[in-house]
């Protein structure tokens, strides 16, 4: 498929969420990412299978989407082999596997720069390469509990990490980011490089700010359910009908706010007199809102939050967020993959190019899918490909 990344190759030796989420990004941007699994498929295939019997789950046709499909056993001397004639092709290298689980399939940067000098290689973990953790096995619910966000999250006494893998997908993100920069810097200079994210540093990043809050206020900040820390009122509130998050922050906001409640006089509340303050007594300023929300359902209040200039919206299931008419309209593309009863509703490429988009165009490779293809274009003869499939190396 073509694509402003089209001409570079990536080998992408990695398995469930961080590591697919960085390279199908580039995929999507026309990179020829070229998936290396084990014979008859790696484990992450599974995972939320579909009932249909389809031969991957969902986050492996989420995030195997655009990629070719190869299978080359890379603990054994020869699959090794097979995978450094690949590697004379590639541009980039990606890995989300423990250093020494790395090392000893090959994936050892130094050892793979003697072969492609100006090799990219990627290396995602889950506490960084050095350190006392380096070789501790992890994954992103492991960095949402050790970054301190998981404890701020929840209510008092019940630390609530989130169900969605943000960890691995921003590591995964940034690991994208990271290497189209490397990619800049060996246009310029011929000079490939290693890259490296890892997991918690990444959910550190994200939560840096309460880690400055901490450090310099000694705060000690426990959960506050669905409130913010930060303003008020800023709250999951519920209506005749359903949910509705509503956010005030600042003077003015919150202003707006109360008048719009009929509750001008709170504007003078010594408790509310300032963001922190609101933030402080966050619980008083939802059950306000809350009595003047549960008169109407979300249908009505929701306009009423936008005359106002109120950032808010409604709490919706996963299926009401597929049927939302903003979210088919523009975030939507349905692509149809052979195995499933119907087109895979996949959310499109998250950042857009004015003049060369990213796409989606089909899903995930079957095990092993192009081999004949992949291993011809590396140089293999048709017979060298047998041998190594009756042998299992591929």
């Amino acid at each position: 498929m073509a694509g402003m990344l089209e001409g570079i190759r990536v080998l992408d030796v990695t398995r469930f969420v961080a590591g697919p989420a960085a390279t199908v990004l580039l995929a999507d941007l026309g990179a020829d990412v070229i998936r290396i699994e084990n014979p008859g498929g790696a484990d992450d295939r599974t995972t939320l299978p579909f009932k249909e019997g389809f031969h991957g789950g969902v986050g492996f046709t989420q995030l195997g989407r655009n990629k070719r499909g190869v299978s080359i056993d890379l603990t054994s001397e020869k699959g090794r082999a097979v995978f450094d004639k690949l590697l004379e092709t590639a541009d980039m290298v990606f890995a989300n596997l423990p250093r020494k689980t790395a090392n000893a399939l090959g994936l050892d940067y130094d050892r793979m720069k003697a072969i492609k000098p100006d090799i990219i290689f990627v290396h995602m973990t889950t506490f960084g390469s050095e350190g006392p953790y380096a070789d501790r096995l992890g994954f992103d619910a492991i960095a949402q509990v050790m970054s301190g966000l998981t404890h701020i999250s929840g209510e008092p006494g019940k630390p609530m990490k989130h169900n969605s893998a943000w960890v691995d997908m921003s590591t995964g993100f940034l690991a994208s980011y990271g290497a189209l920069a490397a990619l800049h810097h060996r246009n310029k200079t011929g000079e490939g490089q290693k890259v490296e994210t890892n997991l918690l540093q990444t959910a550190m990043s994200v939560g840096n700010y309460f880690l400055f809050d901490q450090f310099y206020n000694d705060t000690c900040r426990v959960g506050t359910g669905n409130r913010a820390q930060s303003g008020g009122p800023a709250d999951l509130i519920q209506t005749k009908d359903g949910w509705v998050y509503m956010v005030a922050l600042g003077n003015s906001m919150f202003r707006r706010f109360m008048r719009m409640i009929g509750r001008e006089e709170l504007v003078d509340d010594p408790r509310f007199a300032n963001d922190e303050l609101r933030a402080d007594n966050g619980e008083a300023l939802s059950e306000i809102v809350t009595e003047w929300a549960l008169q109407y359902t979300n249908a009505e209040i929701l306009p009423i939050l936008e005359e106002n200039r109120i950032p808010a919206g409604p709490l919706l299931t996963p299926q009401q967020a597929l049927d939302d008419p903003h979210v088919k309209e523009q975030f939507i593309v349905e692509v149809p993959i052979d195995g499933l009863s119907r087109p895979a509703p996949y959310i499109k490429p998250p950042v857009t190019f004015s003049k060369t988009p990213g796409a989606i165009v089909k899903g995930p490779p079957k095990p092993g899918e192009d081999n004949d293809e992949v291993f011809t274009e590396a140089g293999f003869s048709a017979e060298e490909i047998a041998a190594l499939r009756e042998e299992g190396v591929i």
